[in-house]
């Protein structure tokens, strides 16, 4: 029974990290742009990043920056076999649009200018905008909570914007999306090499 025991207690503890959201936090308004990666709970900022200490740089002999480019312009095949990886690449963007979650989407947007006119104009193409874009967000993506607000204030001389998102997905879906067209990419990139590297063989050979 301790066998049983030990592992449910395994399986428990991995559903429950497997229902882990991760994902990330993005915001933008007066005070810049940030970036957030969220993991659970936690967060970690990303931008605006950290101030480092700058290193020196070693500079690298022309030598070996002329060796390095021609490595890299003697590399045959590679564009084309990246060419390969656009099925999948667009494959995993339809799956991964099912499960990416936007827990949170707020847009404050406050139209100004020196022109009442032109203010009126931008107001309508903004709301315009907005209605053609939620349709679109709202049947593609789960969108747990969402707050829009356009105004119009002829007293500003130009246009204000405040703007927050979070998208997150579970580390289960993640990783299952993960191996399945990781996978797929592997090989159609192994099979990709492989016609081109016979042709060499071919081509010393005679």
């Amino acid at each position: 029974m301790t066998f049983w025991k030990v592992l449910l207690i395994v399986l428990a503890v991995l559903w429950l990290l497997s229902r882990i959201r991760v994902g990330g936090q993005i915001s933008y308004g007066q005070a810049g742009l940030h970036v957030m990666a969220v993991v659970g709970l936690f967060k970690l900022q990303i931008l605006p990043a950290k101030p480092k200490k700058e290193k020196k740089k070693k500079e690298k002999p022309a030598v070996a920056e002329k060796h390095n480019q021609t490595l890299i312009e003697a590399k045959p095949g590679t564009l084309s076999r990246l060419m390969k990886l656009l099925p999948i690449v667009g494959q995993a963007c339809g799956a991964l649009k099912r499960k990416i979650r936007i827990d949170n989407l707020e847009l404050e947007l406050i139209w100004g200018g020196s022109d009442p006119a032109a203010i009126a104009l931008g107001y309508g193409q903004a709301n315009a905008a907005l209605g053609m874009l939620w349709p679109i967000l709202d049947h593609n993506f789960k969108v747990k909570r969402h707050s829009f607000q356009i105004e119009l204030d002829y007293n500003r001389r130009e246009p204000a914007v405040e703007a927050q998102a979070a998208v997150t997905l579970t580390v289960g879906q993640m990783l299952s999306l993960g191996t399945r067209y990781g996978v797929k990419a592997l090989v159609t990139w192994i099979r990709s090499g492989k016609t081109p590297r016979k042709k060499q063989e071919a081509m010393s050979h005679e």
